[in-house]
């Protein structure tokens, strides 16, 4: 239905939106406010006003708006000049003309709307049968309609216009739908249409609730605006004003009263009541004027009545004149002394009110007066309510809340009502009214306190207690310092090379000079120092040795003529051999200084014959293993190697093995174990193994023949040539969009067109143009400066690439035009299929495709869970286990043709390329 009704509208309405492309232009222009000129004068450096027909095609590409090829050739026929340019500032004018002229603009966004004079009325006549049925039925029109305009652009498609019209029944007839599709719309898209507008004129809501307003009518009685106020309130019956907005007024009538209240406001508002006089009293005085006095009042957002006004004027007022002063001196004093005293430095024994919640109760609630049997009631009236809720086991807050969504802690007196009705709790009239009267707090009748209510009578069971009684008990938990537990070594070196070999590690790796830490010792630079300043200089170093490792090495550098004294010079000089060799200015140049190993074994048991042979014979099984059972062990090692050593431990290793079912006896465990054994820690090198134990694979020669062989072995690298190397950075440039001249000029101030080979290298890790060593030192080979090797001519560079864009030379010769750089394809024509291979390929991807859309299986999901990098490339062994878990199993001639298809330099497989093709084949089975 919707590509039906697609069709039609872009059929009713394609002839003048096809006419008319610069409209659409314009309003899209206008929309995201495009300065459509920026676009074009890239490809216009000498301003000319025309451009060619590809840099055109380019310029409107950029502009991010969706064209048909016909489009972009119709825009170019409108402006293209006799000699094949095409006039680009004539056609910027057009789009911007809507900015200069506001006729122009208002004749842009006009919805075209093209009828005669019988689809008028037929559209009328449908307008009224859907306002008519609108009406009868009180539909409200617009929200549906709003759930699918997420973005608020007052247009839907009309997919889902036709969509909200069925399920509200008021779907017409397809030539009746396609009128009202062309009536509304109006941005040019034929694919959009303006609900808003289509709302407003059927969905007439005062028309709707017109018969409501006219049934009601006028009351006759005159009400008076004191009839809103409650005056008595003794014997108040509360259920009688349900449903009235009567209000409380307060029962004020001493100074002792008012002052109480602005007390509790001024504490629980935190406010210096004194600050606010000042500002109206210069010269302090301590008077103000009687409006000055009513307004400060208002600024501190006290809320005062006139009434309660009146009684502070009558007291603090010093005159009787209107308008007089009035003595803000002493208000502020009382005011205060809900604080402090004054005077209190000359009374040391008196002593000043504590503020608890009774100070600030007067300005937070407005209770009603109860006699003291009515308090006695209302007491056994919530112990009944608390042992019925306890017996129900339920929370009623919870349900109060979802009613009060602003958290103010008041609900209506109705909305009050109900919820105990919903728990069965609704009580008689006379306990109604005495639960009201104490829970209305607020100076209304319409409002009642459910916080209150629910701390009395809501109580939490015994599991939220014994919680909350286990989280206050770590409120004063001190965490107590972690105390370093004693450990001693005991490393047992082999001999005294293995135990230099670990130290010569454990400076290589750490990078530290020992002998800063031990020069310190020997102040007259003897080249001795105590024992005890050798164990603590190493200590520092953080070199920690056992007892057995520490004689020896004073067994070789201890002082024969001095006793507890080491010779540390020689010590550091031994380590250090692992960076350098000493007195290395008296060997010849041309002769090698071999570094000092670092390999060392501590105890370890040797290789013998017999655990090479068991290794062997183990290799050789599981390299049978993962040939028959296609297995990629890699991933289940991964899984435990988390920080990417390449290492797992022994157990691990063996639990690993386990998990794919391949068991290993106690000897050959301990035989492989020795074999791939590191000589650091003694964990298993897991990578090793897999290399050594990988069953052969398959690369693709040119001639199509599979050739074996064993481990990840990519083709053997030809030399690379300067003008594919060339070419392949024309490819990075086009695709990203550089400017090389940006990046090379910061390091060219001079514009001489030379620079440094370090700075160029530098240049292009900027532009993020990967090139491996050999590539950077072709190109420099490239443009080097004979004159002088260590510069490169990075002008000619630039000008050799940028020909994918331009070229140079262009502003003295208008007419030429520079070649057309076309990108080569990524496939490797060595890998071209014969006609058979392809016929089989054929079928193969066929019955591929029925199977993955009968099952409905996503492939590429699980490709992409096994590519880490995210390079869209895995491995063969992968691809064949994936397909197997699918239960598609493939042969081995299946499976050659498959990879010689899609490999990616003969090493890897391209699933992204044949996820695309096998979605192609599915279309096949639709």
């Amino acid at each position: 239905m919707a590509t039906a009704l697609v069709s039609a509208g872009q059929s009713i309405i394609g002839t003048y939106v096809q006419q008319d492309i610069e409209t659409r232009l314009q309003q899209e222009v206008y929309k995201k406010q495009i300065r459509v000129r920026e676009f074009f004068t890239d490809f216009d450096r000498l301003r000319k006003g025309w451009v060619t027909e590809d840099k055109f095609r380019s310029a409107l590409s950029m502009i991010n708006f969706h064209f048909t090829r016909d489009e972009i050739e119709e825009i170019i026929r409108r402006y293209k000049l006799n000699d094949g340019l095409v006039q680009y500032t004539t056609f910027c004018n057009k789009l911007e003309e809507q900015f200069l002229n506001s006729e122009a603009k208002a004749q842009v966004f006009q919805a075209p709307q093209i009828f005669n004079k019988d689809e008028e009325d037929t559209v009328r006549r449908l307008m009224l049968a859907i306002k008519r049925k609108i009406a009868t039925k009180r539909i409200f029109l617009k929200q549906p309609f709003q759930d699918f305009d997420r973005t608020a652009c007052s247009h839907i498609t009309i997919d889902q216009f036709s969509r909200v019209l069925n399920q509200l029944g008021l779907l017409p007839k397809d030539q009746y739908l396609q009128l009202l599709i062309r009536q509304y719309i109006d941005n040019g898209n034929p694919k959009e249409v303006n609900y808003v507008k289509f709302c407003d004129d059927v969905d007439n809501v005062q028309e709707m609730l017109s018969g409501v307003i006219t049934g009601i009518k006028h009351n006759p009685k005159e009400v008076h605006p004191d009839d809103d106020f409650i005056e008595d309130k003794e014997g108040l019956d509360l259920i009688s004003t349900l449903f009235t907005s009567k209000k409380l007024t307060d029962n004020i009538n001493t100074l002792e009263q008012v002052l109480k209240k602005i007390q509790g406001d001024v504490v629980m508002k935190r406010i210096r009541i004194r600050e606010f006089y000042k500002d109206f009293d210069p010269l302090r005085k301590g008077l103000v004027t009687e409006s000055q006095f009513a307004r400060i009042l208002h600024l501190q957002n006290i809320p005062v009545t006139e009434k309660e006004i009146s009684i502070l004027l009558n007291h603090y007022k010093i005159d009787s004149i209107p308008n007089g002063q009035v003595d803000y001196n002493q208000f502020c004093e009382d005011v205060d002394k809900i604080f402090t005293i004054k005077g209190i430095d000359k009374s040391p024994q008196a002593q000043v009110p504590q503020i608890d919640d009774s100070t600030t109760l007067p300005a937070r609630r407005r209770y009603l007066q109860m006699t003291e049997q009515e308090a006695i009631q209302l007491d056994e009236l919530l112990m009944k309510y608390k042992q019925a809720i306890q017996n129900k086991r339920v929370l009623l807050k919870p349900v109060f809340e979802d009613f009060d969504k602003t958290k103010q802690g008041y609900i209506t007196t109705n909305q009050f009502l109900r919820i105990l009705n919903q728990f069965n709790l609704f009580p008689d009239p006379v306990s109604l009214n005495l639960l009201l009267k104490r829970f209305v707090d607020k100076a209304n009748l319409n409002e009642v306190n459910y916080y209150d209510f629910c701390r009395i009578v809501d109580q939490s069971d015994e599991g939220v207690a014994i919680s909350r009684s286990h989280a206050d008990a770590f409120k004063n938990y001190v965490k107590s310092d972690n105390v370093s537990q004693a450990f001693i070594r005991n490393d047992q070196p082999n001999d005294f090379e293995d135990l230099m070999a670990k130290l010569r590690r454990i400076v290589k790796e750490q990078r530290q000079r020992i002998a800063e830490f031990l020069r310190d010792f020997d102040k007259l630079r003897s080249g001795t120092i105590t024992v005890t300043q050798l164990r603590k200089g190493l200590s520092m170093a953080k070199i920690l040795l056992s007892d057995a490792e520490f004689q020896l090495i004073l067994q070789n550098f201890g002082c024969k003529d001095k006793p507890n004294f080491v010779y540390w010079k020689d010590f550091t000089d031994q380590v250090d051999q692992v960076f350098t060799t000493k007195n290395l200015e008296k060997v010849s140049p041309s002769e090698d200084v071999p570094l000092k190993s670092t390999q060392y074994n501590y105890g370890r048991v040797s290789i013998t014959e017999r655990d090479r042979q068991v290794a062997e014979v183990v290799k050789k099984k599981f390299q049978y293993f993962c040939k028959a059972t296609r297995l990629d062990i890699k991933q289940f090692f991964q899984d435990w190697d988390k920080l990417g050593r390449n290492k797992v431990s022994p157990k691990q290793f063996r639990q690993t093995l386990a998990t794919v079912n391949f068991i290993l006896s106690d000897e050959e465990f301990q035989a492989v174990v020795k074999i791939y054994a590191a000589e650091d820690d003694g964990d298993i090198r897991y990578v090793q193994f897999i290399n050594d134990t990988q069953p052969p694979l398959e690369i693709y020669t040119e001639s199509g023949a599979s050739q074996a062989y064993v481990g990840v072995k990519p083709k053997e690298k030809e030399k690379l040539q300067p003008s594919v190397l060339l070419e392949q950075i024309k490819v990075a440039v086009k695709i990203k969009r550089l400017r090389l001249g940006d990046y090379f000029k910061d390091f060219d101030p001079l514009r001489k067109g030379l620079m440094p080979t370090n700075k160029f290298r530098g240049v292009l890790s900027q532009m993020k143009i990967d090139l491996d060593q050999e590539s950077l030192d072709l190109l420099e080979t490239m443009y080097v400066v004979p004159e002088d090797p260590i510069r490169v001519n990075y002008a000619k560079f630039i000008e050799d690439v940028e020909i994918v864009f331009t070229k140079s030379g262009l502003d003295k010769d208008p007419l030429m035009k520079p070649p057309v750089h076309v990108i080569p394809t990524f496939l490797d024509p060595r890998d071209a299929l014969t006609s058979e291979e392809e016929e089989a390929l054929h079928a193969i991807m066929l019955r591929l495709g029925e199977v993955v859309k009968k099952h409905r299986i996503l492939l590429k999901p699980h490709f992409q869970d096994k590519d880490k990098t995210k390079s869209g490339k895995i491995t063969f062994t992968r691809f064949r286990s994936i397909m197997d878990f699918h239960k598609l199993p493939l042969t081995d001639d299946q499976f050659r043709v498959i990879c010689k298809r899609f490999a990616y330099q003969g090493i890897e497989f391209n699933y992204v390329e044949f996820d695309e093709i096998l979605k192609k084949y599915e279309n096949f089975y639709q």
